[in-house]
């Protein structure tokens, strides 16, 4: 009984193929052959990645000590750029004014706010940054 339903859905099966391509042009027939061996050809790669996959669940897991503590946590840095200060050009060559100008006399030293452990104001001629 199994024979004669296997034999029957094969012959209902390329009956209905060669219906189909007899009404299908040459062109659509090129992509449903081309689409019928990419599948295909997709099948062996698949039952690969499924058994690379499947050995390495079954190896197991484990965790070293190392892995369980946590990182310390990674310190906050934020690097503030002021924007373009009067005085100096926007393109390299015309560069800033000497200290000798005019400009620069009138000027206030600058200040930057270091912040970090202990908050604090550097005016403009003091390097320690640290």
């Amino acid at each position: 009984m199994r024979r004669v339903i296997g034999l029957t859905v094969l012959v209902a099966a390329v009956a209905l193929a060669v219906v189909i391509g007899q009404r299908m042009s040459t062109d659509a027939m090129a992509v449903a052959v081309g689409v019928v061996f990419g599948v295909a050809a997709s099948i062996p790669t698949s039952l690969l990645v499924v058994a690379a996959t499947r050995g390495r669940r079954d190896e197991g897991y484990h965790l070293r000590r190392e892995e369980l503590r946590p990182s310390p946590p990674a310190p906050q840095i934020y690097v503030v750029n002021p924007g373009s200060q009067p005085g100096q050009g926007a393109v390299p060559w015309l560069g800033t004014p000497d200290n000798n100008s005019l400009y620069a006399a009138g000027q206030p030293p600058r200040r930057f706010k270091v912040v970090g452990e202990d908050d604090r104001w550097l005016e403009g001629d003091e390097q320690n940054w640290h």
